[in-house]
């Protein structure tokens, strides 16, 4: 492992995107979104995720120098077509209209349709809270997961997150997906070599399995049983209403030359609204840890550090990326 500064490596990240084809302004958006997604923890949609990024960036399964479309359908209503780019652009480019809305109505929902992979779901919850909001944000994919019994993938790992305001600190944030793990996770032990737990996937016969290379040819399964496959049906109708692909649907985010064409909802909720302030909620937080032992590394975490420790062989992957003519 490397520990390097946290804007070195985004400087890194931001030269090898921009090496791969992407433009100066989601080079910058991505680069930030993905150590972020270090710094918290969230490793799997980190450095991991971005090599995803760039041989999307190459095959031209993300579409370059395009501009998000920003409809707004009624006052707290936003929708944003990302053209086949990147859903952190246009986020970002609907994220004014998105806050004027939430103060002016108490609350506002914002869609992303047609994007590539959403990348670290907290993150877009993380920016709202940041502004003052109590956010709640899901998101779709390509089908990796089956629900109800079905031995084949029919939805994402669609994930949940959610973020509150912590004056002076950094927001809380929750971000988990609907699948006993991450797909990369399993993708990764297949690389390994490595066995998978028990509950993680079915093999291509439709039956448990511990081997990472079958569970890449069948399935994930959701945490929990029906219950997570529940959380990521509602997942799926919340992040398709405006019009992304359905993920059994979605072109594949890994391989291939066509967008996935996925779709993210974002809630802002303005907490100075109701009877109810920021600093309530955030005192039955401390209280939850200082009196009931509860540990959560969202609660724990109070600001974002400087440096980060990385894999030594993804980032000398990310380095020859960056050099790349």
């Amino acid at each position: 492992m490397t520990n390097i500064r946290s804007e070195e490596l985004a400087e890194i990240c931001r030269r090898a995107l921009e090496s791969a084809g992407a433009d100066s302004s989601a080079a910058e958006i991505l680069a930030k979104a993905t150590v972020e997604a270090e710094l918290v923890g969230n490793r799997a949609v980190g450095v991991a995720h971005l090599f995803d990024y760039l041989d999307g960036y190459r095959t031209g399964r993300i579409a370059t120098d395009v501009q998000p479309r920003i409809h707004r359908s009624a006052p707290a209503v936003i929708d944003v077509d990302a053209c086949n780019g990147l859903a952190q652009t246009a986020f970002e480019a609907a994220l004014a209209d998105l806050l004027e809305a939430a103060r002016d109505a108490g609350m506002a929902a914002l869609w992303v349709r047609r994007s590539y992979t959403c990348g670290e779901l907290g993150y877009y919850a993380r920016r709202l809270a940041q502004e003052g909001f109590i956010a709640m944000a899901s998101a779709n994919s390509p089908a990796l997961m089956s629900i109800g019994g079905s031995p084949q993938p029919v939805l994402g790992t669609n994930p949940l997150a959610y973020g509150i305001p912590r004056p002076g600190k950094m927001p809380f944030v929750i971000d988990q997906a609907s699948s006993s793990t991450a797909y990369v996770n399993i993708k990764r032990a297949a690389e390994k070599g490595e066995p998978i737990p028990a509950g993680w996937a079915l093999g291509p016969d439709g039956e448990p399995t511990q081997n990472a290379s079958e569970a890449l040819q069948g399935t994930l399964l959701p945490f929990g049983g029906h219950r997570g496959g529940n959380v990521a049906l509602l997942m799926e109708v919340l992040a398709t209403l405006s019009g992304a692909s359905f993920s059994v649907d979605a072109a594949p985010f890994d391989h291939g030359a066509v967008s996935p064409g996925i779709g993210v909802f974002l809630l802002a909720i303005d907490p100075s609204r109701f009877t109810g302030s920021v600093d309530r909620i955030g005192k039955q937080l401390e209280y939850l840890r200082d009196e009931h032992q509860v540990r959560l590394p969202a609660l724990e975490l109070s600001a974002l550090p400087d440096h980060i420790e990385v894999d030594d062989d993804a980032l000398l992957r990310l380095r020859k990326a960056a050099e790349a003519a």
